[in-house]
């Protein structure tokens, strides 16, 4: 996939979950786009590309779901670590194995944006951020991962 199309693909992911965000809050069962691009970039990317580019994506969708500012700069950032640092050891040539990475990591960057939001606005944990969400982008990873290079 060459850089040009890369940009393309990464900006339409981009606005496709601003999309989902704005114009459909109420879909309790809707898939992460930026978190599939954060996934992207950590498992081809370095360190330090790695963290950069997602605590500059948890910026965006903090921006654009109207919260805190910060809260899923810092959970996205955390899971990126994880994706990094997990994605050495793991086979990715094996669906399975990507499904329970991005599973993972999902579900414990929704865990830190969630425990957030219980101590600054007392929201009570909602099980479609914590399961819904991270296995519907877990699913959805086999069409988006089979266009990327080895």
């Amino acid at each position: 996939m060459n850089n040009r199309f890369r940009g393309f693909f990464f900006l339409a992911l981009l606005i496709g979950q601003i999309a989902i965000s704005r114009y459909y809050p109420f879909l309790r069962f809707n898939v992460d786009l930026l978190f599939l691009i954060i996934f992207c970039i950590a498992i081809k990317s370095g360190y330090v590309p790695t963290m950069v580019s997602a605590s500059l994506i948890g910026l965006i969708s903090d921006y654009f779901s109207g919260g805190v500012l910060g809260v899923f700069s810092v959970s996205r950032t955390l899971a990126a670590y994880f994706l990094n640092m997990m994605a050495r050891f793991i086979d990715l040539r094996n669906n399975f194995f990507v499904f329970l990475l991005i599973w993972i990591s999902l579900f414990l960057s929704n865990l830190v944006a969630s425990g957030f939001y219980v101590i600054v606005f007392k929201y009570k944990i909602a099980a479609s951020l914590l399961i819904y969400q991270p296995l519907a982008t877990a699913g959805s990873q086999r069409r988006f991962c089979s266009s990327l290079p080895p």
